[in-house]
């Protein structure tokens, strides 16, 4: 017998406390409360959806059932015998998985806690009953710490091998990002190892003698040659334009990267003689990619160009740019790059700011533009401000020199530019820069492709609806509150929850906050409901256990949102669940040390209880969770008829939404 598809109408009883576990359940259709007799009466431990497990643990164990199972509805349910559940765990890593994660999570609960982790989770579990937004009592909101790199402790084994599950479970321990039966990463190296591969027309290898010639000497570096060329295995690699083929690029990527995984390198040098013979044309491509929004992060449209037989002086900008090109990937590999490139780089800044004017355009274009990526290096590295000031001189020279007609390559330019112009505004408090930042943005989307370069594309409107945002918080501009409006829902457009969650859940945030500013100043409902529920989403995504403080941000962001919503409608019931929202988020804060944010979320709590205390109430509204705003989906919804009548529009700037006012 293999597995059965049973129905249960609303209230039937799956299987009771203290059955024997013969079955366990697959929820098809429905939802599932698993309920406990307990000295306090019956208790509901948990309610379950479609495509969850339950009935398991009593397979496994060979013991009675710990609760009874409930159908709340109409409910399908797939029904698996003891003997083939078994043997699916031990042919399926998808169901042995599902299994684990349970068990991970029962191991991480609240039950197990001290008693003084048990009052907290007690009073998180208090005060979210009564949130707009409920969260799953199921998710321990105060988590053990999980041992990582550790086996089963030996007397949980005996002297026996381990079964299916004691290896499954012990795979997870060592490393729960790796999903079992894949292939481990390799251990991140305490040194760094350059490859530099074959260059193409490079007759008798003496280019690359030159360039591991160049590279050696440098602490904690090595650099050793790779007899592959990448260029052989993409056709047309070394043509003219061939950079900004964006699939021809991924390619080559992929297998540079397949090549330095063997030999758990961090860097590949690649290229060839360009056609005239006079220059080499150097690609890098580091172990991982850079995480889009890091200052000078350096991709396949960056080629780094050099005279053949290059001279000694050309060694400290060949130096600079291949360090630069690496992401770290341990601390000790990180120090090596902080007490290494900024020297090198600045011994380098003459030739990578000033390129011999009798090179071509383009030639001194990359010089310029790979010098800016070591300069903003350096900035993170040193945390020197003056690094970024020489970033950006090097970008605006390589953008003069390379004109407008490179695509993708100028609009990546004006996407560094904008995010280093927007680190400079933000630590000065300079709104001609944050506008300068707003304007290589806006240059930038004119060379990215939306259909080509699609998250560049999703990352620079959303950095253009920050930077917008932060313009009206100093200056008090509504038409840029819009522009940043649309620039944040095109955003999303790219980053939706599905594919993206984590940065569909920023975005969703930051959207919100906009939003709440422009509908208190334009006093309009719709837009404060509409912010609401960009929260409400957000927090769908983010959880208090595995994102505390991002979450307690999107809490003090609803609370905001809901704190004008009650003062521009009058239902002060919205005030209640506002201080609700800021007493979670500040919760957070305080157990994790967030002081500045603790102080600001206090102000915001104190200010909501006085309205709620000094208010007399007439009805309840429904809990907004629980609400129909009437907002269509984000690409039904008219934006732009909303967006332009301000007719009620509010007088002065836009207040701050972190605290409110």
């Amino acid at each position: 017998m293999r597995t059965v598809t049973k129905t249960y109408k609303d209230g039937e009883i799956i299987y009771r406390q203290g059955e024997e576990s013969q079955w366990a359940f697959e929820v098809l259709d429905g939802s599932v409360e698993l309920i406990k007799d307990g000295p306090e009466g019956l208790t509901v431990m948990a309610r379950l959806k479609a495509g969850e497990l339950f009935g398991e643990m009593g397979i496994l164990d060979n013991t009675p059932r710990s609760t009874s199972a409930r159908a709340r509805g109409a409910v399908t349910a797939k029904a698996i015998p003891r003997d083939e559940f078994l043997r699916q765990v031990e042919a399926d890593p998808d169901t042995a998985l599902k299994v684990m994660t349970k068990l991970a999570r029962r191991m991480r609960s609240p039950a197990g806690s001290s008693d003084g982790d048990t009052i907290r989770a007690a009073a998180y579990k208090a005060v979210a009953s009564n949130l707009p937004v409920p969260i799953n009592s199921e998710q321990p909101l105060i988590a053990a710490p999980l041992r990582v790199g550790r086996p089963l402790p030996a007397n949980l084994i005996g002297e026996r091998k381990p079964n299916f599950m004691e290896k499954i479970f012990d795979a997870v321990v060592k490393d729960p990002t790796r999903r079992p039966g894949r292939k481990a990463k390799n251990p991140p190296p305490a040194d760094i190892l350059i490859l530099v591969g074959k260059l193409r027309d490079d007759y008798d290898n003496l280019q690359r003698k030159s360039l591991l010639a160049a590279l050696d000497g440098i602490p904690g570096l090595r650099a050793v040659p790779l007899d592959r060329d990448l260029t052989k295995t993409q056709p047309g690699i070394t043509e003219p334009g061939a950079v900004l083929n964006d699939d021809l690029m991924k390619r080559a990527t992929r297998d540079a990267r397949a090549w330095m995984n063997e030999q758990n390198a961090d860097l590949l040098i690649w290229g060839n003689v360009d056609s005239s013979g006079r220059n080499l044309e150097l690609h890098f491509t580091a172990t991982a990619s850079s995480p889009g929004e890091r200052p000078g992060r350096f991709t396949a449209l960056n080629t780094l160009s050099v005279p053949v037989d290059f001279y000694t002086d050309w060694t400290a900008l060949i130096r600079a740019v291949a360090l630069a090109a690496i992401d770290p990937r341990s601390f000790p590999q990180g120090r090596i790059l902080r007490s290494a490139l900024p020297a090198i780089a600045q011994s380098a800044r003459s030739m990578g700011l000033e390129p011999s004017a009798a090179m071509e355009p383009q030639e001194r274009a990359s010089i310029l533009f790979c010098y800016g990526n070591v300069a903003a290096a350096c900035a993170q590295l040193e945390g020197d401000r003056s690094w970024y000031h020489t970033a950006v001189e090097a970008w605006r020279a390589a953008i003069d020199v390379a004109g407008q007609e490179q695509g993708p390559l100028t609009g990546q330019l004006y996407q560094q530019l904008g995010l280093v112009l927007q680190i400079i505004a933000e630590r000065t408090n300079d709104t001609d820069c944050l506008e300068q930042a707003a304007d290589a943005y806006r240059r930038a989307l004119m060379h990215i492709s939306r259909r080509r370069q699609t998250l560049d594309w999703g990352l620079v409107k959303y950095r253009l609806g920050c930077v917008l945002y932060k313009i009206d918080l100093a200056i008090g501009d509504d038409n840029a509150l819009r522009e940043a409006i649309h620039a944040c829902q095109a955003s999303r457009q790219v980053f939706n929850r599905y594919t993206h969650p984590i940065r569909w859940s920023e975005v969703s945030n930051t959207l919100a906050q906009i939003l709440q500013v422009y509908g208190d100043n334009v006093r309009s409902m719709p837009v404060l409901e509409y912010a609401v529920k960009c929260c409400v989403g957000a927090l769908q995504v983010r959880t208090p256990d595995t994102a505390p403080l991002q979450w307690a941000s999107i809490q003090n962001t609803l609370g905001s949102a809901l704190f004008l919503l009650a003062k521009h409608s009058g239902e002060w019931s919205y005030m209640r669940q506002s201080s609700d929202a800021f007493r979670l988020a500040l919760t957070v804060y305080k157990d994790h040390g967030a002081g500045r944010m603790a102080i600001i979320t206090e102000r915001n709590l104190q200010r909501a209880e006085k309205q709620v205390h000094n208010s007399h109430e007439q009805h309840t509204a429904d809990p907004v969770w629980a609400q129909s705003f009437n907002i269509a989906e984000d690409n039904d919804y008219d934006w732009q008829s909303f967006l332009n009548g301000s007719n009620d529009a509010a007088d002065g700037a836009g207040s701050s939404i972190s605290e409110v006012a």
